[in-house]
């Protein structure tokens, strides 16, 4: 009878144990990165107002076009926007990772984020410092906790360019810029700590090389890492704008190592955590043999061969400085489709059996 007794209760535990398994829709994704391959991720042609306001068609119409299923999507609320619940819900139920970039400014008050930044910085910096905003963080906290699941919340991104009013750049450069960004990521990160939003993903993303960034000494990435404890994800940004950009400079040619390797190995350093290319594309261009095809195919070999710590790529796919598009071309496409048969470029890892 004992025997018998511990037969059944073997079975039940493997029975159970197969059932868990196998609802993959339950399964909360692995958001260490520690997962097989690289999930693919896109960022949608009209993606701020399309998954700001829930809808998905723009998901459904790139797995389509490329004939494989996404893993990740980002869009781009500001601080303008509440947390966005329906949208993440939704991808959430596609196994979907939802990735936030939260622009700090007000799109209400300054629609292109032009706003000129004083001797003290940008404003908007110092009213978080403070506290002029803590009950805005602490609601978003507080949503993003309700969601309950993982999200990556991608903040003051492209901090090292001379681009944003939130960069280095724009708060003092060598006095001081690095770390009034420094004190305004952990002072956010903190209130949503105390909030107890332990699911949010925070993602730390630098630019590569780029004719718009100041390459003195002062601006060396490392000098804007808030600490280990308070990243969850390394994350990359790069293009290649070769030969022209839309304002009429002229771009070196970038290939993939020449956006990533030196961003990737200088940020290694940092701390083991899993990296993720946050942003990435090329225009159409021609330079002997090489053009955007062959930019594709070279990129997507590098990432699994070369850089074994990027576990999400996102495609900026969007015709806007250049057309980024992966189907900017019919070669273009072919190239993208063709790298994202190979088995290391993933969809959801909440379908991994």
């Amino acid at each position: 009878m004992k025997r018998r007794t511990q037969v059944y209760m073997v079975m039940m535990t493997a029975f159970l144990s197969f059932l868990s398994c196998s609802d993959n829709t339950s399964q909360t994704p692995d958001m260490d990165g520690n997962w097989p391959g690289c999930v693919i991720g896109i960022y949608p042609e009209k993606g701020n107002e399309t998954l700001g306001a829930g809808d998905l068609y723009e998901i459904d119409d790139f797995e389509a076009l490329t004939e494989h299923e996404i893993g990740s999507v980002v869009w781009f609320p500001t601080w303008d926007d509440e947390f966005p619940m329906e949208a993440c819900q939704k991808l959430a139920k596609r196994g979907i990772i939802p990735h936030l970039t939260w622009e700090l400014f007000w799109p209400s008050v300054d629609p292109n984020n032009s706003r000129q930044t004083g001797p003290d910085g940008y404003q908007g910096f110092n009213d978080v410092l403070n506290g002029k905003y803590d009950d805005y963080i602490d609601r978003f906290a507080e949503a993003a906790k309700t969601f309950d699941r993982e999200v990556l919340i991608r903040f003051l991104h492209e901090f090292n360019g001379n681009w944003y009013v939130w960069s280095g750049n724009k708060n003092g450069q060598g006095n001081g810029g690095p770390e009034k960004v420094v004190a305004v990521w952990r002072y956010v990160v903190d209130r949503f700590n105390a909030k107890g939003a332990d699911k949010v993903r925070w993602l730390w993303v630098p630019h590569g090389p780029s004719t718009d960034r100041s390459p003195e000494a002062w601006n060396d990435v490392s000098n804007y890492w808030p600490g280990g404890e308070y990243v969850d994800w390394i994350g990359l940004d790069g293009y290649n704008f070769y030969p022209k950009d839309p304002w009429g400079g002229t771009r070196p040619l970038r290939d993939f190592d020449n956006c990533f390797r030196a961003l990737y190995d200088s940020c290694a350093v940092l701390g083991d955590h899993p990296m993720m290319i946050a942003e990435f594309g090329t225009g159409e261009f021609q330079s002997g043999d090489f053009d955007k095809a062959a930019w594709i195919t070279d990129a997507f070999n590098k990432i699994k061969i070369e850089y074994p710590r990027i576990k999400i790529f996102t495609w900026f796919n969007i015709n806007k400085e250049l057309d980024w598009r992966v189907n900017s071309s019919p070669e273009a496409l072919t190239a993208f489709k063709a790298a994202m048969q190979d088995p290391y470029y993933i969809a959801s890892p909440y379908k991994l059996k």
